[in-house]
């Protein structure tokens, strides 16, 4: 099964498809920096679910997302969040997640802040994603 192509968003769940995750984070972690800003980063690890319970799960968290919040769907099993703010505030969100999706037991949630001139690569290899 092929499920991700060049294109913006994922087949299955609508989320940003990697590339344009990448490209999106690298603009937000830009802005970021430019107005004093801080990002963070949330790994969704997904388990086994099956592809309906993927996309309940997508539509689950969008639901919680604020506008310049950025959700992508970075492999089959993962899905990174990139939001603006730091650590605490996604430990906090992360609370909200767990309590909106909490049917799916096997998620593992897991959030690193940006440092100070980090690229999204680096905070991706520190979450294990």
């Amino acid at each position: 099964m092929a499920y991700f192509d060049e294109g913006i968003y994922d087949p299955l769940t609508g989320l940003l498809a990697p590339l344009y995750f990448y490209e999106s984070s690298q603009r937000l972690i830009s802005w970021a920096e430019r107005t004093g800003r801080r990002t963070a980063l949330i790994s969704i690890q997904l388990g086994d679910l099956k592809d309906d319970q993927v996309i309940k799960c997508a539509s689950d968290i969008n639901v919680e997302l604020r506008g310049g919040d950025l959700l992508g769907r970075v492999s089959e099993k993962i899905f990174v969040l990139h939001l603006i703010g730091d650590l605490l505030g996604a430990k906090q969100l992360i609370f909200r997640l767990e309590n909106k999706t909490k049917a799916k037991a096997n998620l593992v949630f897991e959030a690193v802040e940006l440092q100070n001139g980090e690229g999204i690569a680096s905070a991706l290899k520190r979450l294990g994603a």
